[in-house]
């Protein structure tokens, strides 16, 4: 009878690892597969500004003062303070559909066609800052984003997300200290004075940065919409990274429209990105995953989330042309 039931157990125990085994790769296929490139736009290398929007979590009233970067969009002469997030960890830039109705409400004529079981819009002339766009086949996200009229010019308005794809082809130097961003065709004369630049890999418009963490080598998701956090990671790893004696803040996260239950402390582990070090800031981990990250966690591509607290007082530069970054400080 002993000998059944350890057989049973072996039997189910290779069965949970097959079927784990075939959602990991499923999952890694998914998320690094090749994505479609429809958007194009043309630009002006000018300085862009942005904002860190703030948020406040939970009903214990924590404020969260950079939960996301917002950038100012101006849309043909309309006064209301629109902006759109940058978000690197989606691979499609999008404008929201709820959003798109209101601003033809406004008298603005924006066609739009359809590939597939995608729509799009067929083209958008904005400013960023005081950066011309001249964007063509820009996503519509369906039934997402707020309705406003006229009279709404007070209040800031999320319109849309600029994703990986917005930095695709181009070098883009991100200066948070400042708060601006930068693109360009070719690297300008005054990057030739900074260090050796790093690899990194881009498969699937995917960030991929390599770090050193406590002597050991992992590839991290750069995610600029994880804007309030410095790592994301496994539940040992954040109580390793953290002061035990240190008081956690647990939240719901927002991600698009569902929430995550997600537990924080400041970390003051240091980090190597490229030839630098810097503090990891902030650790924290997804409470809901708990239980299964030490078990995928081995198996995915993914060392972790790495969002923007690392680089506040740096620049990060992202060459997508030739798959090389670098980050620096003024």
């Amino acid at each position: 009878m002993k000998k059944k039931i350890g057989y049973a157990l072996l039997i189910i125990l290779v069965l949970m690892l097959s079927v784990g085994f075939y959602y990991i790769r499923k999952f890694n296929n998914a998320f690094f597969k090749e994505k479609s490139a429809y958007m194009t736009y043309t630009f002006e290398s000018k300085p862009i500004h942005f904002n860190w929007a703030g948020s406040s979590k939970g009903s214990g009233g924590y404020h969260e003062p950079q939960a996301a970067i917002i950038i100012p969009v101006k849309l043909n002469g309309l006064t209301h303070n629109f902006y759109m997030q940058l978000d690197t960890g989606a691979p499609h830039s999008f404008i929201y559909e709820n959003d798109l109705k209101s601003l033809r409400a406004l008298g603005m004529a924006i066609k739009e066609v359809t590939k597939g079981e995608e729509r799009f819009v067929e083209q958008l002339n904005f400013k960023l800052d005081e950066n011309r766009i001249n964007a063509k086949m820009i996503r519509i996200l369906e039934n997402y984003g707020n309705s406003f009229d006229k009279n709404d010019t007070i209040s800031n308005l999320n319109i849309g997300t600029i994703g990986s794809d917005f930095i695709a082809n181009r070098i883009t130097a991100i200066d948070f200290k400042n708060q601006t961003l930068e693109l360009y065709h070719k690297r300008p004369k005054w990057m030739t004075s900074l260090p050796e630049f790093n690899a990194f890999d881009y498969t699937g418009r995917r960030i991929m940065l390599p770090v050193t963490i406590d002597h050991k080598d992992y590839e991290l998701f750069y995610d600029s919409g994880c804007s309030a956090f410095g790592l994301i990671t496994i539940k040992s790893r954040f109580d390793k990274y953290t002061d035990e004696n240190t008081e956690a803040i647990a939240y719901d996260a927002k991600s698009w429209d569902s929430s995550i239950p997600i537990t924080s402390k400041p970390s003051k582990t240091p980090v190597k990105i490229g030839n630098v070090e810097l503090s990891l800031k902030r650790v924290s981990f997804i409470d809901m995953y708990t239980w299964s990250q030490p078990l995928v966690t081995p198996f995915t591509r993914i060392g972790g989330w790495l969002g923007n607290q690392p680089f506040n007082e740096s620049t990060l530069i992202l060459d997508t042309i030739t798959e090389e970054f670098i980050v620096y400080e003024d």
